[in-house]
């Protein structure tokens, strides 16, 4: 049977109210089962009174059905009934399962169900309370005069029996009732309830897609910005190259003749074709951080995307030829660069931290070359499954500074900290379950240690 979903008041409301309910439904069969059971001892019945003292443990038990209302209506409903046709109860215990059944049950032929037999429950409970003698009927000790029925005293009733009977009746009816109405609008607050709580959600959802498009806007606002000037700017540099270039050329070309193997071999012919070269190396790191900076823009323009772009590939991957390539790049830009690299087992580092140690490197390199330009840097790399990887820098300054300590915060360190560029790499670097220091030693050396476990602490 399909049931609907318990959302109706708090939970500590519904408990309250349960237990009122149980209470409410055991006074209602003690009352009962004490009148039948009264009715069969003055008749002689015995074998109707031991069946209403059995009927004791039912009042005693049966109204904790209750407890299952929320869960199990339908169950409820049907074992309250059953158990009020079978034992003397009052009808409460199953007005009360009932009126659950209709705040949580959608199904048409189980409403239909328990409500015949809930009319059954109530009919048969005043029906017979109607057919037993003045003092042991609940609705004739009602009408009963005035100190009768109590102290032995027989009940006197002077009311006429179709009076009693039409005010059972619209007791009865009342009551039913108001079990089906209550149970309505149990069902229609929780529909209030859910429908306010939808709501809320999509106007949740509204409002986070307003902040997703005003941050998109921004996005797109600083993409196109720095399409106008960085972009620009650099596709400038590497045109200024390649021009640079092509001028080399043609002076090396008109400054001496060759030596037979088609360069020439010394003097200002050969700087100007070192010119060249190194013009064209300008060139081709100008485009590289021209494409760089086409791919960031995409992020900021197509932020669905950036997880697919910040995925691990085989540019920024932890492997001996990038190493090389990142390093001889930097000899050839001018950098004295000492390295000591011992790296085992690249083939089974996690692809996230060979991205971070990659940019380590990069950000590395970047640091000493925009920083301390002319000074001796050292590099050491070590990876291994036992030691994890370990990144150090080492470089003098240009200038002397103010003494710094390791693990000195150094986002306030203008000389050697590259703006946000190392700040960043730690944060990354502890996401990963590593650790980042850098700062600068007595001597005013600066130091970068990056330290990162083989794989990462999800």
């Amino acid at each position: 049977m399909t049931q609907a979903s318990d959302n109706g008041p708090a939970i500590g409301t519904k408990r309250r109210w349960t237990i009122v309910m149980v209470v409410v439904s055991m006074l209602d069969a003690l009352v009962q089962t004490a009148y039948a059971a009264n009715h069969f001892q003055y008749t002689g019945n015995d074998l109707g009174y031991v069946w209403c003292v059995l009927g004791l443990v039912g009042d005693l038990a049966a109204p904790f059905l209750l407890l299952r209302r929320g869960t199990r209506p339908v169950f409820c409903c049907l074992a309250a009934a059953m158990t009020t046709l079978l034992l003397p109860f009052g009808s409460a215990l199953s007005l009360f399962a009932l009126a659950s059944v209709y705040a949580r049950v959608r199904e048409r032929r189980a409403m239909i169900l328990c409500t015949t037999l809930v009319a059954i429950c109530c009919v048969k409970v005043e029906v017979l309370d109607l057919l037993r003698p003045d003092d042991y009927s609940t609705w004739r000790m009602m009408f009963a005069k005035t100190g009768t029925g109590v102290d032995g005293v027989p009940a006197v009733v002077d009311t006429d029996l179709s009076a009693i009977v039409a005010v059972a009746t619209i007791w009865t009816v009342a009551t039913f009732a108001a079990a089906i109405l209550s149970g309505l609008h149990m069902r229609n607050a929780a529909a209030a309830a859910n429908a306010n709580t939808r709501a809320n959600s999509e106007r949740d959802r509204a409002d986070q897609l307003q902040t997703s498009l005003s941050m998109q806007r921004f996005a797109d606002a600083v993409a196109a910005e720095a399409h106008d000037t960085l972009a620009h700017s650099l596709s400038l540099i590497a045109v200024n190259a390649s021009a640079l270039q092509a001028q080399a050329v043609r002076l090396s070309s008109t400054l001496r003749p060759t030596d037979g193997s088609g360069m020439p071999s010394a003097g200002p012919a050969a700087d100007a074709m070192a010119l060249a070269k190194r013009a064209d190396e300008i060139r081709r790191q100008a485009a590289g951080a021209l494409d760089e900076a086409h791919d960031i823009i995409d992020m900021l323009r197509h932020p669905q995307e950036v997880q697919a772009m910040l995925q691990p590939d085989s540019d920024t991957a932890l492997t001996r030829e990038a190493l090389y390539e990142i390093i001889d790049a930097a000899r050839s830009a001018g950098m004295m660069l000492d390295t000591w690299i011992d790296v085992q087992d690249l083939s089974s580092l996690d692809p996230d931290v060979g991205k971070i140690s990659f940019r380590a490197v990069q950000e590395g390199l970047t640091n000493a070359r925009r920083h301390a330009p002319g000074q001796r840097v050292s590099l050491e790399i070590s990876a291994a499954k036992s030691r994890g990887v370990v990144i150090l820098f080492t470089n003098a300054t240009t200038a002397p500074v103010a003494t710094v300590p390791m693990k000195a915060p150094t986002t306030s360190d203008s000389t050697n900290s590259g703006g946000n560029g190392l700040p960043g790499l730690k944060s990354r670097v502890q996401q990963a379950g590593g650790t980042c220091e850098y700062g600068y030693d007595r001597q005013n050396v600066f130091h970068l240690d990056v330290r990162l476990p083989f794989t990462p602490l999800r």
